[in-house]
């Protein structure tokens, strides 16, 4: 057995992956301990290598215990506990290269379903993999799954089902379909439109892109081969643990209005564009960009319990998924390596950076991931706030308004007050897009791609926003 170490800098952070960590578990295959933050009110960032200590003690009782960490002095502290512990225990103990949120994820399904410790590092360390083909990037060849052939093994049976979950199969479903196909003496593969994948790695079903009432097949050889097959089947009709209300049931949150009127609001969102200077002090701007990566995290932890307590888990799903994008061990890497070479500002590093992934974004085909820029931008603005220490404030509303702008943050969105704000009227952004989403929860009206449409209009002029008809009216 294996069990896990949370090394975080942030204490919040530590326990928010922690929660998203338990909810993968299925029955006690794998326990978790937690080392996160330091003891000091004033400056409670950091880690401390006796805390870290006494987690791994805390979860000794097994075979193998893994050690899954964030950026910067939580690797040293790891490894300045190993030298504190007793050499018996020690000895159990792994240290883990793997993004800290994606890697605890995949690393904790695959313990929980059984798997020995080379097994749940190298599901951690490829739990990038369906990212990075989502965002259209190449793969890092990770090794392979050896999935038996079917093809011409007349012993072989399958059973097919049609994924009814909303969201397809993603990590918590993908995480139950793990667990429950563990145990079984037999060989499993999933297909998907002749894509397979096997069955006992959370980051292959990942890489199925499983969607909504796509068809998925589970093909099986051996000994218990019937017994997997019905209880893949009966999983499914289950929806994979997850409860689906039906549509009319569902909370569509309030009915926006066919035509809405206010005075029109400029805002101007914020996109600072640092400027390249030389610095010379490359761990000085290596430091402040963990910073301020590690306060822009603590932000989105707030964002995140903001959208459940004002809308639904659904909404702060998003900000839990800006949580995770930022906290990518390759995205903070890359700017230190833009210090590196060209020594200059964390800022300007991480503004290439950031602005990059944002092109590959606008460039996918995909209406629905392209319109995904804007929550990159929006995390790349916030941290960049963070970096020079200027906090733009979003202009004071007076009911009823009309929000006029380029774009919109989705973090922007969650902010406004709908009995004050009556609509947003974008010269450009996506009826898709995160913000869309959420302005729509809070019954505010929404149109976007209205650029000509709001030519010489001034701060204070009265329109009126026909939803209906996707158009802006003037007063």
């Amino acid at each position: 057995m294996v069990n896990l170490v949370i090394v975080s800098h942030s204490a919040q952070l530590g326990k928010g992956v922690g929660e998203l960590a338990r909810q993968m578990l299925m029955g006690g295959g794998c326990k978790l301990a937690i080392a996160a933050g330091i003891d000091d009110v004033d400056n409670p960032i950091g880690t401390d290598p006796i805390k870290v200590m006494e987690a791994i003690e805390s979860v000794a009782d097994t075979d193998h215990v893994l050690v899954m960490m964030d950026i910067g002095s939580a690797l040293l502290s790891a490894e300045t506990a190993l030298d504190l512990l007793d050499p018996a225990i020690a000895a159990k103990v792994r240290l883990c290269a793997a993004p800290l949120v994606e890697g605890t994820l995949a690393a904790t399904v695959s313990a929980a379903s059984g798997a020995g410790i080379d097994k749940v590092i190298n599901d951690a360390m490829n739990a990038l993999e369906a990212k990075r083909i989502q965002l259209g990037l190449p793969p890092q060849t990770p090794a392979s799954p050896v999935i038996p052939s079917f093809a011409d093994d007349g012993d072989a049976q399958s059973v097919s089902v049609v994924i009814k979950n909303p969201n397809g199969l993603h990590v918590r479903p993908a995480s139950r379909l793990v667990a429950t196909l563990s145990g079984f003496n037999a060989e499993l593969v999933l297909d998907k439109e002749g894509k397979r994948a096997t069955p006992d790695n959370i980051n292959q079903i990942a890489l199925l892109q499983v969607r909504c009432n796509d068809r998925l097949t589970l093909l099986a050889r051996g000994p218990q081969a019937a017994a997997a097959l019905a209880a893949f089947e009966a999983l499914a009709a289950e929806n994979f643990g997850e409860q689906i209300e039906p549509a009319a049931s569902q909370n569509p949150g309030p009915v926006i209005t066919a035509r809405v009127k206010g005075s029109a609001v400029l805002w101007d969102m914020p996109h600072p564009q640092p400027t390249q200077q030389t610095c010379p002090n490359v761990v000085k701007e290596q430091q402040s960009l963990m910073r301020a990566i590690e306060q822009t995290l603590d932000d989105l932890n707030t964002l995140t319990v903001m959208a459940e307590e004002k809308y639904s888990a659904d909404i702060a799903a998003i900000f839990s998924g800006h949580h995770m994008l930022l906290d990518d061990a390759d995205l903070y890497e890359e700017a230190c390596r833009v210090i590196r070479d060209k020594q200059c500002s964390a800022s300007w590093a991480w503004d290439a950076v950031m602005t990059d992934l944002s092109k590959q974004y606008r460039q996918l085909s995909d209406a629905y991931l392209q319109a995904r820029y804007i929550d990159i931008d929006d995390v790349r603005n916030r941290t960049l706030e963070h970096l020079s220490g200027k906090v733009l404030r979003q202009p004071a509303l007076t009911s009823p308004t009309i929000i006029v702008a380029d774009d919109i943050f989705p973090s922007a969105v969650l902010q406004l007050d709908a009995q004050r704000v009556k609509g947003i009227c974008l010269r450009a952004g996506s009826d898709v897009s995160h913000g869309a989403i959420i302005a729509r929860q809070a019954g505010i009206a929404f149109l976007c791609q209205q650029a000509d449409a709001l030519n010489n209009l001034l701060a204070g002029d009265g329109i009126t926003l026909d939803v209906d008809q996707q158009r802006v009216i003037r007063q």
